[in-house]
């Protein structure tokens, strides 16, 4: 198990236990990288301090490791991922131009990103494209089932990442040569001499969804566990550890503005019809012909079907879209993320935080975080009241107070009959906001 952005032992006890079982009575390792020594690091086999946002170059080494010393599951990448597969000749690596992907417009800071596909034949014809959509694929993808084409996906994978050699990982993350290489060498050790029994796990909570780049460090630890042949196997995969009472629970309730349960994507105007809907949402294999591609989301449609019936029942019919016009339709991003540039803009005038600090974990905190706009008096926020366990960002700054709080870190209970005063104020304030309120239609 290598466990980093996140810290298990104290976070998700009750899924921890599993993990501890699997130490004491299956031989199961567990590395812990993280920039403090905590309580999972205590129970680690392996502990390495890393650089905090350097994750990605500690992966990348992983993953130049593996290729290097051929820890990888072949067969594994030749019939279940994309490795084999033909890129286009005029597709560039970094390391081939200036150290951008091919296609780098440096004056819009967009790419165009045509060169990006697969080479093939067939397919919808290729136009002219917006600034970074990706272009249709062809319908007969060329492949390599050695790996030894120099452009497909595995040999350009294994070109990018020669460059995270042990010293450059000790440059970037400030792990000692030595102790990565044991990390590395401990992690891939599941397919020493071609094992395809064991299976290891990575395992990661918000330290790294909440990195400006956290996709992509996500997306670093799906390609590593593609290359051991860890994904869609009982033991291993990439996994999250999420608030099951607040993230995952509105991932599953739609509480989300872009997702409806089951994780489906939610229609917006320019979907007119079910069919149309279902055509921009489901996912197309790479390799279209029967038996090619395992494409589970193909079954797309399937899954919304029983969705709909579930909430309309007999008013779903074929006839009617399976009730798809009873669907509200998202004209727009709402995503929390915006809130704070919205306060900036003066379109938010105020706002209830409960057990978030969104300051600290949303984008561009500073443009978009308040202290800085309170400071100078010019925020058109008019209360922000807060309930958190700790005292946050959102808690220190509020409208008409430029101070930090004066019992800021006083125990929770204790807090709260200091604050009895300010709430009421905070109360106040709503009252009055609701008396502005516009009347609804009619």
């Amino acid at each position: 198990m290598l466990i980093m952005g996140g810290n298990p032992a104290e976070n998700h006890p009750c899924g921890f236990k599993w993990a501890l079982e699997a130490k004491r009575n299956r031989n199961a390792k567990i590395i812990s990288v993280d920039p403090r020594f905590t309580r999972t690091s205590a129970v680690a086999d392996l502990f390495c301090q890393i650089r905090a946002g350097s994750d990605i170059a500690f992966l990348g080494g992983v993953i130049n490791y593996a290729i290097q010393n051929n820890r990888i599951a072949k067969e594994y990448l030749v019939n279940f991922t994309n490795a084999a597969f033909v890129v286009k000749g005029d597709f560039k690596l970094p390391a081939d131009t200036d150290g951008v992907f091919s296609g780098f417009d440096a004056g819009k800071h967009t790419y165009d990103r045509s060169t990006w596909n697969y080479a093939g034949v067939g397919g919808a014809p290729q136009t002219a494209l917006a600034p970074g959509a990706l272009p249709p694929l062809p319908e007969k993808v060329e492949y390599d089932l050695a790996l030894q084409n120099p452009n497909c996906v595995f040999q350009l994978l294994k070109k990018h990442y020669s460059r995270y050699t042990p010293e450059m990982v000790e440059r970037i993350t400030g792990i000692p040569r030595d102790q990565f290489l044991k990390a590395a060498e401990l992690y891939t050790s599941v397919r020493k001499d071609g094992d395809m029994k064991k299976a290891s796990t990575i395992i990661y909570a918000v330290g790294w969804t909440q990195h400006s780049f956290g996709t992509q460090i996500i997306r670093t630890a799906a390609m590593l566990q593609l290359l051991l042949g860890n994904v869609g196997r009982a033991g291993g995969g990439v996994n999250a550890l999420r608030g099951h009472s607040n993230i995952q629970g509105a991932t599953d309730m739609a509480g989300l503005f872009d997702t409806l349960p089951g994780y489906l994507k939610v229609p917006t105007p320019g979907d007119p019809s079910f069919d149309a809907w279902m055509k921009r949402v489901t996912p197309t294999a790479s390799k279209p012909a029967p038996w090619d591609s395992f494409n589970y989301y193909s079954n797309t449609p399937k899954f919304t079907v029983s969705f709909l019936k579930a909430l309309y029942g007999d008013a779903a019919t074929k006839q009617n879209g399976w009730a798809f016009d009873y669907l509200p339709k998202v004209d727009r991003d709402y995503s929390w993320t915006h809130l704070w540039d919205d306060m900036y803009k003066g379109t938010v005038k105020g706002m209830l935080a409960f057990g978030m600090n969104g300051v600290a974990i949303g984008r561009t905190p500073t443009k978009t975080s308040m202290p800085s706009r309170k400071r100078s008096g010019s925020s058109s926020v008019k209360f922000i009241p807060t309930r958190p366990a700790s005292s946050g960002s959102p808690a220190r700054y509020r409208p008409g107070r430029h101070e930090a709080d004066p019992d800021h870190g006083l125990p929770f209970a204790l807090r709260g009959l200091c604050r009895k005063r300010w709430l009421l104020h905070e109360f106040r304030a709503l009252v009055a906001l609701e008396k502005h309120r516009r009347p609804a239609p009619g």
